[in-house]
């Protein structure tokens, strides 16, 4: 059985025993080291092979391990969350995990069947579907903010509500404003929360841990500033590096030493590749915008076929500073503010704008995935903004999750059309 069967073989499991138990039962056994080692041949990087291996043992802790459980939306503090030494689970990123597992099928159909609206974003659907099939394991704490999601806030109360656990569902209010009667605001809510997770935990509350855990995101921050220097050199860019593959060690697991290391690891692979660069056919440079497909499609081939590269994501973009250890709650209040797609409009083209000046790049993708209003909402003012620096913008309509609102042939026609204007300036 060759590598790609062999992967293939482990998908068809999962979607014909699409129960939590069957879950389980394929996460002991891929996570044998002889297994993983079989599965990882094919991986095209040591960080590459780091993020799956740490991503495969960190699920088999949170699907088959003794650790309280916690879902969250994304962009909360998680520094906080796992310096209480809580598995998580980010049901959006789970959403995607679906995609990539060929299950949402079945799990937009229960949510269908529990009168999901089809305009809704397919993440929060498919997840939703999930955790009302019991596919991920019964949480002791729910956590959402209103940072940038309409449909996070309802659909983690709906969670709350399936798994009778009200008490302990925690909805993060976001200021509009970024000044400092808003960080003391969002930083009573972040304490509060930590020291009431800790009491229900019966634990005591350890600030030092926490401390350590933003200590150790700032690691993590300090190494992806460094990744992403050296993508701005980078001519050849490398093909195995695609920052919107790393959204689970960016965000859920930020705080944990793990994470950084992944990033220190990413850093020193992507130097080696700037020394040794040869000068090489000029590529077209791409910032890509909101999120990509994570079910099989050819997207990013069809870029590089045609002369294209994305050398940067608007995800990855380091927009908060380095943090105080010494005032936690303030630091990470700070940080949540500091999102571009917190508040106004203009934060975020700012930050999109910065991005294409350092980067120096050709051209711009909006992937304007199925139901996501906080994205798609702005595309025009962007494709305006960009256009003013006589960048092109494309905004691509499809769907991350469901490949059935994505047209293969319809995305190819359109990439291909768009890479021939870009190639002819």
């Amino acid at each position: 059985m060759g590598i790609g069967s062999f992967k293939q073989n482990i998908i068809n499991k999962i979607q014909n025993n699409l129960d939590i138990g069957s879950i389980r039962k394929i996460l002991k056994f891929i996570s044998n080291p002889l297994v993983f080692y079989i599965y990882g041949l094919t991986f095209k990087s040591v960080s590459d092979k780091y993020l799956n291996k740490y991503s495969l043992t960190y699920m088999r802790e949170v699907y088959c391990g003794n650790y309280p459980i916690a879902y969250g939306s994304l962009f909360i503090p998680y520094e906080l969350l796992n310096s209480l030494n809580i598995r998580l689970v980010l049901p959006e990123v789970m959403g995607g995990f679906t995609a990539g597992l060929g299950v949402t099928g079945k799990t937009l159909a229960d949510a269908a069947n529990n009168w999901y609206s089809s305009d809704l974003c397919t993440f929060h659907r498919s997840a939703s579907g999930a955790a009302n099939m019991d596919l991920f394991p019964k949480p002791d704490f729910i956590i959402c903010s209103n940072l940038a999601c309409d449909a996070a806030c309802k659909s983690f109360e709906d969670m709350a509500k399936k798994f009778k656990i009200e008490d302990r569902f925690y909805l993060i209010d976001i200021p509009y404003e970024n000044d400092n009667a808003a960080i003391r605001y969002l930083s009573g809510q972040l304490e509060n929360i930590f020291f009431d997770i800790s009491e229900k935990l019966k634990i005591k509350p350890d600030t030092d841990n926490l401390k350590k855990a933003v200590s150790s995101s700032n690691k993590l921050r300090k190494h992806l500033l460094e990744v992403n220097k050296t993508r701005e050199r980078l001519l050849d860019y490398p093909q195995y590096y695609n920052g919107l593959s790393y959204i689970l060690p960016l965000f859920g697991l930020a705080g944990t030493e793990k994470a950084a290391r992944l990033y220190g690891i990413m850093e020193k692979e992507l130097k080696i590749k700037l020394k040794n660069q040869l000068p090489s056919r000029k590529m077209k440079k791409l910032l890509w915008m909101h999120l990509k497909p994570y079910y099989r499609n050819d997207i990013f081939n069809i870029l590089e076929e045609n002369n294209c590269r994305v050398v940067c994501e608007e995800i990855t973009d380091v927009f908060w500073k380095e943090m105080d250890v010494q005032k936690p709650f303030d630091s990470l209040a700070d940080k949540m503010l500091s999102n571009p797609l917190r508040g106004n409009g203009q934060n975020r083209i700012n930050a999109i704008l910065s991005m294409a000046e350092k980067y120096e790049i050709d051209a711009a993708i909006l992937f304007s995935h199925w139901g996501c209003r906080q994205s798609n909402g702005l595309a025009r003012i962007l494709k305006d903004s960009l256009a003013d620096k006589k960048i092109p913008l494309l905004i691509l309509d499809g769907d991350c999750v469901d490949k059935n609102n994505c047209p293969s042939g319809q995305l190819k026609t359109r990439i291909e059309g768009f890479a021939e204007i870009i190639n002819s300036l």
